[in-house]
């Protein structure tokens, strides 16, 4: 019985790991400042994208004006065609996250993918016509999912970041960034760490902010 708890009592036991913790939100200035663009062009799918992200999520206006902060957008020829993208953060209380979106705004004349579109080529897409490629992922076109929920679990992002650690079971861990989850669409707080009993063995820490449920991988610090 001894040894039985014994063995218990150790592999309950912290695992040490280290890193080293940056700003709180020194990952945002990973992004660049950018600027709106200004075109009617732009004036008018940026006025499409608004309209067909809160009609994806069931965002009010409300919900928007409070929670969603432009950052940058513009309208670029590619292989394709001509494509609009956006980027914005979306900010809960203290929890911020910085995303991007796209889709294609006018498809060259000869390009051939994807018949099965009811989509003309060589004019300007109106939102309908829009809606259907971003549903299908089509000329990747992609708007993301967001959470209409403000509600954060913790009320800051050392309490986040305290709940991993335990359920981590680790000394440490240090915070990498806020990133929206593209399956439920909720704020997700990355942290990480490296053991140090292995020289490229990690940890890899999420916890949604809304729910609290965590996902906690071992990962290699490097790959070969």
């Amino acid at each position: 019985m001894f040894l039985s708890l014994a063995s218990c009592d150790i592999s309950k036991q912290l695992e040490t790991v280290s890193c080293t913790q940056a700003g709180e939100y020194d990952y945002l200035k990973l992004y660049s400042p950018g600027t709106i663009c200004n075109s009617d062009t732009c004036a008018v799918y940026q006025s499409i994208w608004k309209e067909l992200i809160m009609e994806k999520n069931n965002l009010s206006e409300k919900f928007f004006s409070e929670h969603i902060e432009l950052c940058l957008s513009g309208i670029d020829s590619w292989d394709e065609g001509v494509s609009f993208n956006i980027c914005y953060k979306v900010k809960l209380d203290w929890a911020i996250a910085y995303n991007c979106d796209q889709f294609i705004v006018k498809i060259k004349d000869k390009n051939l993918y994807y018949p099965t579109l009811n989509v003309p080529r060589g004019v300007y897409l109106t939102k309908d016509q829009i809606r259907s490629i971003v549903n299908n992922h089509a000329f990747s076109s992609s708007i993301t999912k967001l959470s209409n929920s403000a509600d954060l679990k913790f009320n800051s992002m050392d309490q986040a970041l305290a709940v991993l650690i335990l359920k981590a079971n680790v000394n440490t861990l240090c915070s990498g960034m806020i990133t929206v989850n593209y399956t439920t669409g909720n704020l997700m707080l990355e942290a990480g760490a490296q053991y140090d009993s292995e020289a490229n063995k990690c940890i890899d820490g999420k916890i949604d902010l809304i729910t609290g449920e965590t996902d906690i991988d071992d990962v290699p610090c490097m790959l070969n």
